[in-house]
């Protein structure tokens, strides 16, 4: 990472997601589901208060570190819980409002500890802990359970200014609060406001500043993937008052022109967030939109109804883009939703955010599912082996359900995966995770939060695809196999003129699979599947889980492994669908492997030219330019917008 840049992981964080053979699964993974709408994928997904606050400890240093480690690390969908702190008018991650000003202070009582030496490698950070009771000894309700019981220890409705706030929300306090500031040697001081402790830097936008810059360093071909942002809405707590429950605010007192949570997230993101607006300009116009690619990025059929007009355009009422349209023709990154909004903040009106952020709920359908000890999901599977469209009973549409307790070691086998993860994994479902593993925080050890993400893997097996590792036969090992054992369903690499049955899928009918009768080579694997299935790679965990189905059903030995269609037969590592399959990453003259190519083939040769014309006035000024307000990243020399299609 650069040295200005607020993306800065820990080495151990990176080794688990972004080396071989791990990078190459999960790049393999995302290429086989880029023609699925983006709401059929299950993708690893974390509470940022669970993984980062568990401790109530919210310290700038600290955070950066580990939302970065959870980047790092490839969590791809975060909770957020934002606080609107209406004392300084800013959306905050601390869950109280902070002394900022002159008249705060005339209303509660500030002391000075010792020195703090924040520290944010995987050791400790010395944070002193706070003196306020546990929150489980105090009684009051949760946040997000509060009701309008708390209006005493609200602001008036006409209250204009912070210090009406302070003196009407100190009719409830029973003594002037103190508040304990802890200087540090590295930024501002940590104020220890009731059970919380907080720096001021603590704002939304450190979190989109982080994002942004981890954004900037993936865009890559290979390094690129969508991301989505869920903000559930609060009101901060009363600094007079920090372990009650939020005031009720006052529509004075809520975020106005220029404060909205929209004005906030656009500040660093908006060059990179696909929005309502997009999604339905496309819906209405398919011809110009998700239709006007290359033949070989069209969406795959069976997933949502296509409809025509009266002029003949096709249009869809609840579908959503690809993967490969919104990231590599498009360019966006990242999607962004609301979740939960609190009572306290229900006369703030979300209507004008909603042309940037999408509506409650919009990219979670939450799914009861219960899990056995073992980590067999017991209950809310939406894998049904007669199913094979997409039904109303068990669509896995924006799937999610929260992950049961997990045991997880300070120091896991990343080679293992965590049963229950990865069955719910099979089921459909995004499984959230709402705990904080092995009773740390991500930047102090990510290695825990590293085995989920592993655990969400549902392509290739642990250790795999071997030719991305020193051992295994470089020269054979170029096509991919699946069998039922030793792990059900997981990919492994072949030799291509080895002799199996094929894996054959029906287009239009998402989950329906069949065996071949006869075996093949991987060459000629396509004339095995009987008219009108094809030869095929699941693009999504249940479509795998199906295809697993269909092996335990054919009539032929199912112990035995099939041919999927996936293969590295051209470029070595560079795993593509088909035998005319053309990598996207390298030339396949190229003898280097490790080079990433960045920019379209197309523009190539006309950087080439441009590039020995523009290399002095790079070197004179190092400019920033956007496209759609986005900062370009020099990859390998080369000046690269976003990702190529």
């Amino acid at each position: 990472m650069s040295g200005n840049s607020l993306y800065d992981p820990d080495q151990n964080a990176l080794d688990t997601r972004w080396i071989q053979p791990w990078s190459e699964a999960f790049r393999a993974q995302r290429d086989v589901g880029l023609r699925v709408p983006i709401n059929f994928h299950t993708v690893p997904a974390v509470s940022l208060t669970q993984a980062c606050f568990s401790k109530n400890q919210y310290e700038h240093n600290a955070f950066q570190k580990c939302f970065s480690n959870l980047l790092g690390v490839g969590f791809r969908r975060f909770l957020v819980d934002t606080y609107w702190d209406a004392l300084s008018s800013t959306w905050s991650l601390c869950p109280v409002e902070q002394p900022r000003s002159n008249q705060t202070e005339s209303v509660v009582t500030v002391t000075s500890g010792s020195t703090v030496i924040v520290s944010t490698d995987t050791v400790s950070a010395k944070i002193p802990e706070t003196t306020a009771p546990a929150l489980q000894s105090l009684g009051f309700e949760r946040r997000q359970d509060a009701s309008s019981s708390s209006a005493s220890i609200s602001a008036s409705a006409s209250g204009a200014s912070s210090s009406q706030v302070l003196t009407s929300s100190s009719e409830s306090a029973s003594a002037k609060p103190t508040v304990t500031s802890f200087p540090t040697t590295d930024g501002p001081p940590l104020m220890q406001i009731g059970r919380y402790n907080c720096t001021s830097v603590m704002r939304l936008d450190l979190l989109t500043g982080i994002l942004s810059d981890f954004l900037e360093s993936t865009s890559t071909t290979t390094g690129a993937a969508l991301l989505f942002l869920t903000l559930d809405v609060h009101a901060a707590s009363s600094i007079l008052n920090p372990n009650a429950p939020a005031p009720q605010l006052s529509q004075i007192q809520l975020p106005g022109d220029g404060s909205l949570l929209s004005d906030v997230m656009r500040g660093n993101l908006s060059g990179v967030t696909y929005t309502p607006s997009l999604l339905q300009q496309q819906r209405n116009d398919l011809n110009t939109s998700w239709f006007d690619v290359d033949w070989p990025n069209r969406p795959v059929q069976g997933y949502y109804n296509v409809s025509n007009d009266s002029e003949n355009v096709r249009f869809t009422v609840d579908g959503w883009p690809t993967e490969a349209f919104v990231e590599f023709k498009e360019f966006f990154r990242l999607g962004i939703s609301y979740g939960s909004i609190d009572p306290q903040m229900e006369l703030y009106n979300i209507g004008t955010d909603l042309d940037y952020i999408f509506p409650p709920g919009r990219f979670s359908e939450l799914r009861a599912a219960s899990v056995s000890s073992d980590g067999r999901v017991s209950s809310g599977c939406l894998f049904d082996a007669a199913d094979t469209t997409v039904t109303r009973e068990r669509n896995s549409s924006w799937a999610i359900t929260t992950a049961p307790t997990l045991n997880t070691n300070s120091n896991p086998d990343l080679m293992a995966p965590v049963p229950a993860i990865a069955n719910l994994t099979s089921c459909g479902m995004t499984a959230l995770l709402n705990q904080t593993l092995a009773d740390t925080t991500a930047d102090k050890n990510p290695l825990p939060y590293a085995a989920y993400v592993h655990s969400t893997l549902w392509s290739w097996a642990p250790g795999e695809p071997l030719n991305a590792t020193s051992k295994g036969n470089d020269d054979l090992d170029r096509c991919v196999i699946m069998s039922t054992s030793p792990l059900p369903g997981r990919w492994r690499v072949a030799d291509c003129s080895s002799r199996h049955r094929v894996a054959c899928h029906l287009p239009g009918e998402p989950y329906n699979w069949e065996i071949s009768s006869e075996v093949s080579d991987y060459y000629n694997a396509a004339s095995a599947c009987r008219s009108p299935y094809q030869f095929s790679v699941p693009h999504t965990a249940l479509e795998n889980a199906h295809l697993l189905s269909a092996i335990r059903s054919s009539e032929a030995n199912a112990n035995e492994p099939i041919f999927i269609d996936l293969n590295a037969i051209n470029v070595q590592d560079c795993w593509v669908v088909g035998l005319n399959g053309t990598c996207p990453y390298l030339s396949t003259a190229d003898i280097n492997r490790t080079r990433i190519v960045v920019v379209p083939t197309v523009a190539a040769v006309i950087i080439f030219v441009l590039a020995a014309l523009t290399f002095f006035v790079k070197c004179a000024s190092n400019r920033t330019e956007n496209k759609r307000g986005r900062r370009r990243r020099m990859v390998g020399g080369w000046e690269y917008e976003g990702v190529p299609s």
